[in-house]
């Protein structure tokens, strides 16, 4: 049954990201045809600037959120509830001013000069709304509002698509900064009146009690937050440096389709195995938890990554221009330091949920230096092309310190059936790749994503049925 549960929970998830992503997708494409490699590049570094402010004075929130809330008894989850809304109000100031205090020396910093700290500010003013979506989002995701949740994205993905579009055609740059402002704006409102509905504000007040907690997981969890944006903020530095901005641009294309076509399953963690996994009674639990959740996100991704891993060239000829070439043998290595995340990242969400705070900091830290100084080494031998290469060397690294801390803390490896599965896909990728490499032509790959994607469906509603056949736990 939890396997069932965490498979339909992650579906839901994932089509309500699929449509967030497509859209997102469509906003880079007509940015690649009307502006060019630049333009994408420089969605890539405005996007980057606001996730370092916003992991800044987020404070974590978003996930503290969810697990002060999910793991408290019913007489406790009002004065949590009022902490959440408190703090998150006052993060949302606080990232407002953020952002008027650094864009200008961040913008000449990256860009050496001032041209674009008009687009960086106007793309900064998404920082505080983002924050509250994330205080919003942590109260609908602990009161198990998936559906809501879900609805809600794709509403907001759509509207934001529908209107951005124009401001990109009519004002370029500045429009592209305009857009991604907008599509922060869309979610906050709906995210907020979805929370009004389910989780309506109360008379209670927020205790120094209740926040604490959020202080101090939210603190480790800033510091977690943080280095991931800026370990990919001084990668785009350096990929500038090195290469130019349309050579960011091509890296930016080849990270985007490759992380965020199988994202759902990331989406899905955040959104329904870390609240679940929160509330676990004991370790043994947990661990069982963490383990069905990598099977599933191997079940669920797998035909993302086969499709992607095959048919390359198409996807990024589809979502980006013939221009965008250069992006092809980036994505590769990408796909597979993807792949590894299916492993290391619910061992992640594990160790944020049940482990110590200082345990978490130091492995994402280390974590991320290394994903930082990989292309810093990589790139005078290799070019652009060791920036990718070094991004999976570098979950090759984060892979196996995550399992060592994980046997280290519980004493047992992962379960035989978990590596088996992880083994299987694994050969399952190579071979879809070694297959069609040698055939020359954009649409070969489609054979084995639809065998591969055949039989993950079938395992998937073979999975369901067999739980309905089960008596309810």
């Amino acid at each position: 049954m939890p396997f069932a549960r965490i498979l339909r929970s992650s579906a839901l998830m994932g089509g309500a990201q699929v449509v967030t992503l497509a859209t997102g997708f469509v906003r880079t494409k007509i940015v690649a045809l009307l502006i060019g490699p630049s333009g994408v590049g420089l969605v890539g570094v405005l996007t980057a600037f606001n996730g370092n402010i916003t992991a800044l004075a987020g404070w974590g929130l978003g996930t503290s959120g969810v697990r002060t809330i999910a793991g408290s008894s019913n007489e406790e989850k009002a004065g949590k509830i009022a902490a959440v809304r408190r703090f998150g109000a006052l993060l949302s100031w606080l990232g407002l001013l953020a952002m008027v205090l650094l864009f200008w020396p961040i913008g000449w910093v990256t860009f050496k000069g001032s041209d674009y700290s008009a687009e960086l500010f106007i793309a900064g003013m998404a920082i505080p709304l983002a924050i509250a979506t994330s205080m919003w989002s942590a109260l609908l995701q602990a009161h198990g509002q998936l559906k809501t949740l879900a609805k809600s994205q794709v509403i907001s993905a759509l509207i934001g698509l529908l209107v951005g579009l124009p401001l990109i055609y009519y004002f370029g740059s500045k429009g592209v900064a305009g857009s991604i402002l907008l599509a922060a704006a869309v979610p906050a409102f709906i995210t907020w009146r979805a929370a009004r509905r389910y989780c309506p504000p109360s008379a209670m007040t927020a205790s120094p009690q209740d926040i604490k907690p959020l202080i101090q997981l939210g603190g480790a969890l800033m510091i977690v937050g943080l280095s991931a944006q800026v370990s990919a903020y001084v990668i785009r530095l350096v990929i500038i440096r090195h290469e130019g901005l349309a050579a960011a641009g091509y890296y930016q294309a080849a990270f985007a389709i490759a992380g965020s076509l199988p994202g759902f399953v990331f989406m899905a963690m955040s959104a329904d195995f870390f609240p679940r996994i929160a509330a676990a009674k004991d370790e043994i639990e947990a661990q069982y938890l963490t383990e069905k959740q990598i099977q599933a996100g191997l079940l669920l991704a797998l035909p993302f990554l086969v499709a992607l891993l095959t048919m390359g060239k198409l996807c990024i000829r589809l979502l980006y221009a013939n221009t965008f070439d250069a992006s092809i043998p980036l994505l590769t290595w990408m796909i597979w330091g993807v792949f590894l995340r299916l492993i290391s990242w619910p061992i992640g969400y594990w160790m944020l949920a049940r482990g110590s705070s200082s345990t978490v900091i130091v492995v994402e830290i280390v974590g991320n230096i290394i994903l930082v100084l990989m292309p810093i080494v990589l790139m005078p031998f290799y070019g652009l092309a060791g920036a990718a290469t070094g991004f999976f060397l570098s979950y090759v690294c984060y892979t196996i310190i995550m399992m060592i801390v994980s046997f280290r803390r519980s004493g047992h490896w992962l379960g035989r059936q978990t590596l088996a599965w992880f083994t299987a896909a694994a050969i399952i990728l190579g071979l879809s790749q070694w297959l069609t490499v040698w055939l020359d032509g954009l649409y070969w790959g489609l054979i084995p994503s639809l065998i591969v994607t055949a039989g993950c469906a079938w395992l998937y509603f073979h999975t369901l049925r067999q739980a309905k056949e089960l008596p309810l736990d």
